[in-house]
């Protein structure tokens, strides 16, 4: 009797099923590369359509302004030497800005105490923000929203070389609240009116590059910040862009930006917008506030066809007003009426917000020199120890 494996039948039988085994293989194999190669095909496709979906919303956020406000009507406004505050945090210097304030809903009187009713948008005007003011529009307006990835940003101007660099540092949620700090650069598209913030160093927990790990695809800035529900800011890979309607609280700002620098203390933000009407000032003074035309309401103070001027009691400084506290100032404010139903308010600075900014003495030019030599040590001092508190904080994620 034979072996089987010398049985000639055995071994046909046993070739025949090794065929069977590796066709089935080598099927299960192409099925598996095709559909892969489906898969792969879908997910390209998929990523194309996010992609031209993305590039649609983002031409889309650059085309966008500000919402509607009906007809124009409104009060213009022109400012000579005013400090304006928002809040304790936001004040802007300018020597020259026009303006006019105009209800979102088209309907008069506007309600100057109602800050969410209406928006200020600006002519002209050439605006100094120190980095205390921006720290305050980041984290008070910009980055503001349910779900903000980003918290504690503080903010310095990092001089270095032929150019002046905005530090921004602060803390990140990727899993963890992760400290870092970014070089990065500040410009204005005019085309689209937006204010672009490109990063040009990256550092997490004080001292490890991470640059190089922002710039692949799956770590992207867009990838690692949620956005807010609204049209005022967008990121686009590892640019951050922002309408100048977001930027600060309200009342809010509009305009067309003309352009932003970075000067050695300041970050100097310009409007160029449409000429407005410029109102005439009732009384020569050197810092004011002149508002005229429309219908316009100031506490329980009506007026149907506004003209009032808001004049300084001390020139040497920069007026410092805010919508939030005049009102605590006129009964100590000097009052004169106008033949036409105007008025002259002559007001002291406007200093009893909580914990707000002491004033600087305004510069006589507009040189950077200049201004050095209003540097505030208390100033400097408090800026080193909110840094250094944010800093721990955004270390141990409080």
């Amino acid at each position: 009797m034979q072996p089987e494996s010398s049985n000639p039948d055995v071994n046909q039988a046993k070739m025949h099923r090794n065929r069977i085994i590796w066709g089935a293989v080598i099927t299960l194999l192409l099925l598996v590369i095709i559909i892969e190669t489906v898969i792969i095909i879908e997910q390209k496709r998929v990523n194309q359509r996010i992609e031209a979906q993305a590039q649609q919303a983002l031409g889309q956020f650059l085309k966008e302004g500000v919402p509607t406000t009906g007809r124009q009507i409104g009060a213009n406004i022109l400012f000579r030497n005013v400090r304006f505050c928002w809040s304790r945090q936001i004040c802007i210097n300018s020597n020259h800005l026009s303006a006019t304030a105009q209800p979102l809903n088209g309907r008069q009187p506007l309600i100057f105490d109602d800050l969410k009713s209406y928006i200020v948008n600006v002519h002209n005007a050439d605006v100094l923000i120190t980095p205390k003011t921006m720290e305050g529009m980041f984290n008070e307006s910009v980055f503001n929203y349910p779900g903000s990835k980003l918290r504690n940003l503080t903010v310095r101007i990092n001089q270095g070389g032929n150019s002046n660099h905005v530090m921004l540092a602060g803390s990140l949620n990727f899993i963890l609240w992760i400290p870092f700090q970014m070089d990065t650069n500040m410009t204005v598209d005019q085309k689209t009116n937006t204010l672009i913030i490109s990063v040009n160093d990256l550092q997490v927990f004080g001292f490890i590059p991470a640059t190089w790990v922002i710039q692949l695809k799956p770590f992207n800035l867009d990838k690692l910040l949620t956005l807010p529900a609204n049209r005022y800011l967008t990121v686009h890979r590892n640019l951050m862009m922002v309408k100048p309607f977001g930027l600060f609280p309200p009342p809010r700002i509009s305009g067309q930006m003309a352009r932003i620098n970075v000067t050695p203390r300041y970050i100097q933000l310009q409007f160029s917008g449409k000429d407005g009407v410029t109102p005439t000032p009732a009384q020569s003074a050197e810092n004011f506030i002149a508002l005229q035309g429309g219908m316009a309401q100031f506490g329980n103070i009506q007026m149907l066809n506004t003209h009032i001027e808001v004049i300084d009691k001390n020139p040497k400084d920069y007026f410092q007003f805010s919508l939030l506290s005049y009102l605590d100032y006129l009964p100590d404010s000097e009052v004169r009426l106008l033949k036409d139903g105007g008025a002259v308010v002559k007001m002291s600075d406007i200093t009893q917000l909580r914990n707000s900014p002491s004033n600087i003495e305004r510069p006589q030019n507009s040189t950077d020199e200049q201004r050095k030599k209003y540097a505030s040590p208390v100033n400097k001092a408090e800026n080193f120890i909110q840094k250094a508190k944010a800093k721990i904080k955004g270390w141990f994620g409080l």
